[in-house]
């Protein structure tokens, strides 16, 4: 799944109950709205978080020049605020016709990303950086993003920019990138800052960040699986553009390949391991061919520890654990899209669709996307 932007977008089935009866018949009790088993956003709602039974926010999180390399939107660690990705179109873009049908010169903008901040304390939403997009969250507070050197994605443009972080929300931005270009924010292990760049072709390089201007290469056409429980593992995937598709391990001090595996000496039917998985206690949840793949890194070895297979044809993207027997996710497909739930003890999958519709906006239908912080360490998790 290396390199592989492709943004799904969804829609939604509609559930609706209704009762009639006499003006002496009380309607019936209606049952509570299915929930997700994690945070998620539906559109412009969130669900699922902690002291806040539906959540509006002021625009749809979308990642339509990140895909699924970082989250669509990250709680702060304290709980006080939802970051989120958000995407406003500045003049209607038909991707059935080509630009010079509809009199879209190169350099002229079509759409503005931004950041946003929603304050759980007060309810407010605001945009925190304009012409920005990808964020992560560090345990203390301080927050990285990309911010593209002009606010607005232009078409035929590359959109390039730098590497920012502020220590905390309202700190002054420093920049950490010495040289503009393409970069997707994907997480903090520990003190180490990990960043995409993106080459020609969406190759992908894993860079890792010590401070400004410390940046060392960590891994070449490679994408992050997961970062440690403690931070100091980063687990990355390379597909089979290099050779066989294969897991490292890497020490995110050092870059050091600590362990190492051939994913074609495994189950065949697992293939290729994608990017954007989960990494609780010894285990790692990570999309795969099969479905998800369950890996257990311990010891200095990597190991497959199951697999949880999704129905045939079926995707499943950004699974996370849920308790010690449950992973989520979620796919696409041409007819809309869904929640994936898996059951680790059956080893298999399922779609469902657990939320009521949602309205999407901007041209968008409403997305389900997962909310979360790939940074580690957490608080309660070091």
């Amino acid at each position: 799944m290396t390199a592989r932007l492709t943004i799904p977008l969804f829609l939604f089935l509609a559930m609706t109950a209704s009762a009639c009866g006499s003006a002496r018949t009380e309607r019936g009790a209606q049952p509570p709205p299915p929930r997700p088993p994690a945070v998620y956003t539906v559109g412009r709602t969130v669900l699922g978080l902690s002291g806040h039974d539906r959540l509006t926010l002021a625009a749809p999180p979308v990642t339509p020049l990140a895909g699924w390399l970082s989250p669509v939107a990250v709680p702060s660690p304290d709980g006080r605020y939802v970051a989120y990705n958000s995407w406003r179109e500045l003049r209607e873009d038909d991707p059935a016709l080509s630009w010079e049908d509809q009199g879209i010169a190169p350099g002229d903008p079509l759409a503005r990303p931004s950041i946003r901040l929603h304050d759980l304390n007060t309810d407010s939403d605001s945009v925190f950086a304009a012409g920005a997009f990808s964020l992560a969250w560090r345990g203390d507070g301080a927050i990285a993003y990309f911010k593209g050197a002009r606010r607005d994605y232009r078409a035929g443009v590359r959109f390039i920019g730098d590497v920012f972080v502020r220590e905390s929300v309202h700190a002054p931005a420093r920049r950490w990138t010495q040289k503009g270009d393409r970069y997707v924010v994907a997480g903090w292990a520990g003190p180490t800052l990990l960043v995409y760049r993106m080459r020609a072709g969406e190759a992908l390089d894993l860079l890792a960040f010590d401070g400004p201007g410390k940046r060392r290469l960590l891994a070449s056409d490679a994408g992050l699986v997961a970062i440690s429980p403690d931070g100091t593992g980063v687990l990355v995937e390379h597909g089979p553009e290099t050779g066989p598709p294969r897991l490292d391990l890497l020490a995110a001090s050092n870059g050091t390949r600590l362990a190492s595996l051939d994913v074609t000496t495994v189950d065949p039917s697992v293939g290729v391991v994608g990017y954007a998985g989960d990494w609780q206690g010894s285990f790692v949840a990570a999309p795969s061919a099969a479905g998800v793949a369950i890996f257990r890194v311990a010891e200095g070895r990597i190991e497959l520890a199951g697999t949880l297979r999704a129905p045939s044809g079926v995707g499943v993207a950004e699974p996370r654990f849920v308790g010690p027997s449950r992973v989520t996710g979620w796919t696409s497909s041409e007819s809309g899209g869904a929640f994936i739930d898996c059951d680790r003890v059956s080893g298999r999958c399922a779609r469902t669709e657990p939320l009521p519709t949602a309205r999407g906006a901007q041209g968008f239908p409403a997305w389900r996307r997962p909310v979360y912080n790939p940074s580690r360490p957490q608080e309660g998790e070091a």
